[in-house]
Protein backbone atom coordinates (compact mmCIF):
# COMPACT_ATOMS: atom_id res chain seq x y z
CA UNK A 1 0.00 0.00 0.00
CA UNK A 2 1.03 3.53 -0.70
CA UNK A 3 0.21 6.87 0.94
CA UNK A 4 0.41 10.06 -1.54
CA UNK A 5 2.03 12.80 1.14
CA UNK A 6 1.83 16.32 -0.36
CA UNK A 7 3.89 19.17 1.38
CA UNK A 8 1.75 22.50 0.81
CA UNK A 9 4.17 26.06 1.72
CA UNK A 10 1.86 28.63 3.79
CA UNK A 11 0.57 31.85 1.90
CA UNK A 12 2.62 34.64 1.02
CA UNK A 13 3.34 36.19 4.67
CA UNK A 14 4.28 39.54 5.88
CA UNK A 15 7.23 39.90 8.38
CA UNK A 16 5.74 41.44 12.05
CA UNK A 17 8.66 43.84 14.13
CA UNK A 18 11.39 42.36 10.87
CA UNK A 19 10.65 37.91 11.50
CA UNK A 20 8.30 36.13 10.20
CA UNK A 21 7.47 34.16 14.01
CA UNK A 22 3.81 36.07 14.57
CA UNK A 23 3.74 36.61 10.65
CA UNK A 24 0.15 36.89 9.12
CA UNK A 25 -0.96 36.23 5.31
CA UNK A 26 -1.16 38.75 3.46
CA UNK A 27 -4.20 39.55 1.23
CA UNK A 28 -2.21 38.01 -1.80
CA UNK A 29 -1.65 35.05 0.60
CA UNK A 30 -4.87 34.46 1.32
CA UNK A 31 -5.92 34.17 -2.07
CA UNK A 32 -2.94 31.65 -2.81
CA UNK A 33 -4.76 29.61 -0.21
CA UNK A 34 -8.07 30.08 -1.64
CA UNK A 35 -6.85 28.78 -4.65
CA UNK A 36 -5.18 25.68 -3.12
CA UNK A 37 -8.57 24.55 -1.40
CA UNK A 38 -10.33 24.73 -4.59
CA UNK A 39 -8.11 22.28 -6.54
CA UNK A 40 -8.53 20.30 -3.27
CA UNK A 41 -12.24 20.60 -2.86
CA UNK A 42 -12.28 18.63 -6.19
CA UNK A 43 -13.60 15.06 -6.01
CA UNK A 44 -10.51 13.58 -7.81
CA UNK A 45 -8.28 15.58 -5.20
CA UNK A 46 -9.93 15.17 -2.33
CA UNK A 47 -7.78 14.55 1.23
CA UNK A 48 -8.20 11.98 3.43
CA UNK A 49 -6.00 14.13 5.93
CA UNK A 50 -4.95 17.08 6.84
CA UNK A 51 -1.87 18.73 8.92
CA UNK A 52 -0.33 21.75 9.69
CA UNK A 53 2.48 23.53 11.45
CA UNK A 54 1.23 25.63 14.63
CA UNK A 55 2.95 29.04 12.76
CA UNK A 56 0.02 31.68 12.37
CA UNK A 57 1.39 31.79 8.74
CA UNK A 58 0.51 27.70 8.21
CA UNK A 59 -2.17 28.48 10.49
CA UNK A 60 -4.03 30.79 8.73
CA UNK A 61 -3.44 28.81 5.28
CA UNK A 62 -4.45 25.84 7.06
CA UNK A 63 -7.63 27.29 7.75
CA UNK A 64 -8.50 28.61 4.42
CA UNK A 65 -8.13 25.55 2.72
CA UNK A 66 -9.54 23.83 5.39
CA UNK A 67 -12.80 25.44 5.01
CA UNK A 68 -12.91 25.19 1.31
CA UNK A 69 -12.35 20.73 1.91
CA UNK A 70 -14.59 20.47 4.80
CA UNK A 71 -11.70 19.55 6.93
CA UNK A 72 -10.56 21.40 10.57
CA UNK A 73 -6.57 21.08 10.29
CA UNK A 74 -4.86 19.41 13.14
CA UNK A 75 -1.71 21.28 14.32
CA UNK A 76 1.48 19.36 14.44
CA UNK A 77 4.69 21.12 15.96
CA UNK A 78 7.01 18.90 15.09
CA UNK A 79 6.82 20.80 11.62
CA UNK A 80 7.34 24.03 12.33
CA UNK A 81 10.61 26.17 10.37
CA UNK A 82 13.87 25.79 11.43
CA UNK A 83 14.64 27.38 15.11
CA UNK A 84 17.98 29.11 15.44
CA UNK A 85 19.01 27.04 17.84
CA UNK A 86 19.18 24.10 15.28
CA UNK A 87 20.49 25.96 13.07
CA UNK A 88 24.93 25.57 14.15
CA UNK A 89 24.44 22.13 14.67
CA UNK A 90 22.90 21.69 11.22
CA UNK A 91 25.71 23.75 9.75
CA UNK A 92 27.98 21.90 11.71
CA UNK A 93 26.56 18.40 10.59
CA UNK A 94 26.10 19.13 6.34
CA UNK A 95 29.41 19.93 6.41
CA UNK A 96 30.86 16.99 7.46
CA UNK A 97 28.20 15.30 5.60
CA UNK A 98 31.11 15.25 2.53
CA UNK A 99 32.84 12.39 4.76
CA UNK A 100 31.90 9.07 4.10
CA UNK A 101 30.86 7.27 7.66
CA UNK A 102 27.97 11.16 7.67
CA UNK A 103 27.00 10.12 4.08
CA UNK A 104 26.58 6.26 4.92
CA UNK A 105 24.45 7.18 8.09
CA UNK A 106 21.89 9.35 6.17
CA UNK A 107 21.38 7.20 3.38
CA UNK A 108 20.97 4.49 6.20
CA UNK A 109 18.06 6.56 7.70
CA UNK A 110 16.09 7.40 4.17
CA UNK A 111 12.35 7.26 5.21
CA UNK A 112 13.16 6.31 8.76
CA UNK A 113 13.65 7.82 11.72
CA UNK A 114 16.72 9.62 12.20
CA UNK A 115 19.04 12.05 14.22
CA UNK A 116 19.56 15.15 13.07
CA UNK A 117 18.75 18.85 13.09
CA UNK A 118 15.19 19.74 11.95
CA UNK A 119 15.04 16.63 10.17
CA UNK A 120 14.72 14.45 12.93
CA UNK A 121 11.45 16.24 14.25
CA UNK A 122 10.31 16.14 10.95
CA UNK A 123 10.45 12.99 9.67
CA UNK A 124 9.08 12.09 13.32
CA UNK A 125 6.07 13.48 12.24
CA UNK A 126 5.96 12.78 9.13
CA UNK A 127 6.54 9.04 10.38
CA UNK A 128 3.09 9.22 12.90
CA UNK A 129 1.14 10.73 9.90
CA UNK A 130 1.71 7.87 7.26
CA UNK A 131 1.29 5.31 10.05
CA UNK A 132 -2.29 6.86 10.27
CA UNK A 133 -2.66 6.90 6.51
CA UNK A 134 -2.03 3.50 4.60
CA UNK A 135 -3.49 4.19 1.17
CA UNK A 136 -4.83 7.09 1.50
CA UNK A 137 -3.65 10.86 0.53
CA UNK A 138 -2.72 13.52 3.29
CA UNK A 139 -1.77 16.77 2.95
CA UNK A 140 0.63 18.97 5.42
CA UNK A 141 0.73 23.02 5.64
CA UNK A 142 4.13 23.62 6.69
CA UNK A 143 7.37 26.07 5.58
CA UNK A 144 10.03 26.15 2.91
CA UNK A 145 12.96 24.68 5.55
CA UNK A 146 11.06 21.76 6.43
CA UNK A 147 9.92 20.79 2.87
CA UNK A 148 13.83 21.41 2.49
CA UNK A 149 14.59 19.17 5.02
CA UNK A 150 11.96 16.27 4.01
CA UNK A 151 13.38 16.15 0.40
CA UNK A 152 16.76 15.59 1.96
CA UNK A 153 15.15 13.05 4.02
CA UNK A 154 14.00 10.59 1.39
CA UNK A 155 16.19 11.51 -1.35
CA UNK A 156 19.47 12.48 1.45
CA UNK A 157 22.23 12.06 -2.33
CA UNK A 158 20.26 15.55 -3.44
CA UNK A 159 20.55 17.24 0.23
CA UNK A 160 22.45 20.02 -1.66
CA UNK A 161 19.91 20.86 -4.01
CA UNK A 162 17.40 20.66 -1.31
CA UNK A 163 18.44 22.66 0.59
CA UNK A 164 19.32 25.47 -2.18
CA UNK A 165 16.00 25.01 -3.53
CA UNK A 166 13.55 27.49 -2.25
CA UNK A 167 9.91 26.61 -3.39
CA UNK A 168 6.59 29.16 -3.95
CA UNK A 169 4.17 30.01 -1.57
CA UNK A 170 1.43 27.15 -1.56
CA UNK A 171 3.08 25.26 -4.01
CA UNK A 172 2.66 21.41 -3.81
CA UNK A 173 5.44 19.01 -3.05
CA UNK A 174 4.12 15.63 -3.64
CA UNK A 175 5.57 11.92 -2.43
CA UNK A 176 4.10 8.55 -2.74
CA UNK A 177 5.48 6.61 -0.19
CA UNK A 178 5.64 2.91 0.17
CA UNK A 179 7.30 1.49 3.19
CA UNK A 180 10.76 3.49 4.03
CA UNK A 181 10.92 4.75 0.77
CA UNK A 182 9.37 7.90 -1.36
CA UNK A 183 9.13 8.40 -4.93
CA UNK A 184 9.16 12.15 -5.59
CA UNK A 185 6.17 13.15 -8.01
CA UNK A 186 6.42 16.90 -8.24
CA UNK A 187 8.55 19.92 -6.49
CA UNK A 188 7.33 23.26 -6.34
CA UNK A 189 4.11 22.49 -8.37
CA UNK A 190 2.07 26.00 -8.75
CA UNK A 191 -0.25 25.06 -11.49
CA UNK A 192 -3.28 25.17 -9.34
CA UNK A 193 -2.79 28.91 -9.25
CA UNK A 194 -3.29 31.72 -11.20
CA UNK A 195 -0.32 32.75 -12.82
CA UNK A 196 -0.20 36.19 -11.63
CA UNK A 197 -0.52 35.30 -8.26
CA UNK A 198 2.41 32.86 -7.83
CA UNK A 199 5.11 34.36 -5.70
CA UNK A 200 8.54 32.68 -4.15
CA UNK A 201 8.72 34.62 -0.67
CA UNK A 202 11.99 34.63 0.74
CA UNK A 203 12.55 31.97 4.04
CA UNK A 204 13.85 33.27 7.38
CA UNK A 205 17.09 34.15 8.09
CA UNK A 206 17.76 31.00 10.11
CA UNK A 207 16.82 28.71 6.88
CA UNK A 208 18.46 31.02 4.43
CA UNK A 209 21.51 30.48 6.86
CA UNK A 210 21.27 26.49 6.41
CA UNK A 211 20.82 26.98 2.78
CA UNK A 212 24.15 29.26 2.16
CA UNK A 213 26.38 26.31 3.83
CA UNK A 214 25.23 24.34 0.76
CA UNK A 215 27.64 25.19 -2.10
CA UNK A 216 25.49 26.20 -5.19
CA UNK A 217 28.11 24.32 -7.30
CA UNK A 218 27.03 21.27 -5.33
CA UNK A 219 23.66 22.15 -6.17
CA UNK A 220 23.15 22.22 -9.52
CA UNK A 221 25.42 19.20 -10.48
CA UNK A 222 21.55 17.38 -10.19
CA UNK A 223 18.81 16.77 -12.91
CA UNK A 224 16.05 18.55 -12.46
CA UNK A 225 13.61 17.33 -10.59
CA UNK A 226 9.86 16.01 -11.97
CA UNK A 227 6.93 18.68 -12.59
CA UNK A 228 8.93 21.59 -11.23
CA UNK A 229 7.40 24.37 -12.02
CA UNK A 230 9.45 27.92 -10.99
CA UNK A 231 7.14 31.07 -12.38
Amino acid sequence: MSTELILIRHGNAVRVNGNYFHAPLTPLGREQAAQTGQYFSAPENHLDGFYSSPLRRTQETAKIIGAKIGLDPELRPGVQEVMFFETPTLVILEILSIFNPVEDYLEAHVGIPIRWPIVGRVSEVLLDILAKHPDQRVAVVAHAGVISASLSWYLPEKRWRWWRTTVGNCSLTRFKVEGNRAELLAVNDVKHLNPVIVTTQPPTVTVEVAKEVHPTEKALVFEKPPETDEK
